[in-house]
């Protein structure tokens, strides 16, 4: 075991953040155990105990308890108590709020911290002003520019712009060291600080559950589309994803197409999200009877749904900030194997390109895209040759176990 006598204390800190046993991301949960295994540091995973994925408060936390800790392994989960919230920005701000309050006033009690990683967004605080009055090393883990985001989608609430634009600017500049998921990321923090280490932590997989998978038939046994040729899209329903676009493009494909492969193709959606309800209004309205919505699952189920997929799928709005992104999907999709169809431009775009493990696809041009997706169901030589490259990608860039490793490089090495 590496680094024995280091002894770090880490916390890692996402309010947004899930265990494998629920919808969401866990990268950071992997990150926590990987930290405690592989360099026998006393790590620990804050997390809000209101979920944003379901919509609950976790059980383990008591009507009043403000935490609840759970021992995985050799490293701790800690549910942080937080105001519930549906689909009301402003008591999700509050909910965002509380769990700061609470995770700072734990940060300026407890004790032999070495270092905090922030995971952004959302937004933190006082988080960030409890770890500086503690002169404790703090990193930000940039995962989503949200603000700008949320900007080139439309939000004109100049109040909220102004505070969310503070808030990040303070967390960049107050951090020791910064990583985030994407070059173009990267590039965009690199504007608002400069001396001191930045790198790109991309999100990757954790390749031991996506290598050399193994179909269990049992899942998608009730199916209507089991026997199918089946393009699959997992994730967010969200505005950002602009579905309605796919939705459009698969009209077209059906008119066009449908009739001239051996093999009925349908388009499989699973998870949740905001406009999950309307996209389903508008697949009856388009008569789309290969389209179905599948309910969200579990992280650790992600790779044993997405095994069945013969094309993986992902798209996101045309909009400039968009093109900076290097989504979960693309590590997801590739490590098992999956040729990729992207509505996703810039950096996204480039890396499935050169790479060779999938097509860019303008979902917004629904005659020109369902062609191409047409043309891509009719050659089986060049989706397996497209799903070998990922595969090969992921080998080298997108293994967590190595991102991991040098995210703690530069822990010990750069963050003085």
């Amino acid at each position: 075991m590496e680094g024995k006598e280091l002894m770090k204390r880490i916390i890692v800190i996402n309010h947004y953040g899930v265990t494998p046993n629920m919808p969401g991301p866990s990268k950071n949960y992997e990150m926590a155990k990987f930290f405690a295994g592989k360099y026998n540091c006393n790590s620990e995973f804050w997390i809000c105990g209101y979920s944003h994925y379901i919509g609950k408060m976790d059980k383990s936390i008591g009507k009043f308890n403000l935490q609840a800790r759970e021992q995985i392994d050799d490293f701790s989960v800690i549910r942080i108590k937080s105001t519930p919230y549906k689909k009301n920005p402003f008591l999700r701000q509050l909910n965002i709020t509380v769990f700061d309050l609470i995770s700072s006033v734990k940060i300026l009690f407890s004790k032999d911290i070495d270092y905090i990683v922030i995971t952004i967004p959302p937004v933190t605080i006082f988080s960030v002003l409890a770890a500086k009055l503690r002169r404790i090393k703090l990193i930000a883990d940039v995962e989503d520019l949200w603000l700008l985001f949320l900007e080139d989608m439309g939000m004109r609430n100049k109040l909220a712009i102004k505070y969310m634009n503070f808030s990040a600017d303070y967390l960049y500049k107050s951090a020791d060291g910064i990583a985030a998921v994407s070059k173009g990321m990267l590039n965009f923090v690199k504007q608002k600080v400069n001396k001191k280490p930045l790198w790109i932590s991309p999100l990757g997989v954790n390749t031991k559950d996506y290598f050399n998978k193994t179909p269990d038939y049992s899942l998608i046994e009730s199916k209507e589309w089991k026997d199918d040729f089946k393009i699959m899209y997992l994730g967010v329903h969200g505005k950002a994803n602009d579905l309605y676009s796919v939705l459009n493009t698969i009209s077209s494909f059906n008119k066009n197409f449908k009739n001239k492969l051996t093999k009925k193709v349908s388009f499989v959606f699973i998870g949740d999200g905001e406009e999950k309800a309307n996209l389903i209004n508008l697949a009856k309205q388009l008569d789309l009877g290969n389209v179905y919505f599948e309910d969200p699952v579990p992280g650790k189920l992600v790779p044993d749904f997405l095994i069945h997929a013969d094309i993986c799928l992902t798209n996101l709005m045309k909009i400039e900030s968009f093109k900076l992104v290097r989504p979960n999907k693309l590590f997801q999709y590739m490590a098992l194997g999956k040729p990729i169809i992207s509505g996703i431009w810039g950096e996204f775009q480039e890396i499935i390109e050169e790479v060779g493990s999938g097509s860019y696809i303008d979902f917004t041009k629904y005659d020109e895209a369902s062609h191409m997706i047409y043309e891509l169901c009719s050659d089986a030589e060049l989706l397996e040759t497209m799903g070998t490259k990922g595969i090969e990608y992921i080998k080298h860039y997108g293994d967590r176990e190595k991102i991991f490793s040098n995210f703690y490089n530069h822990l010990i090495e750069d963050v003085k």
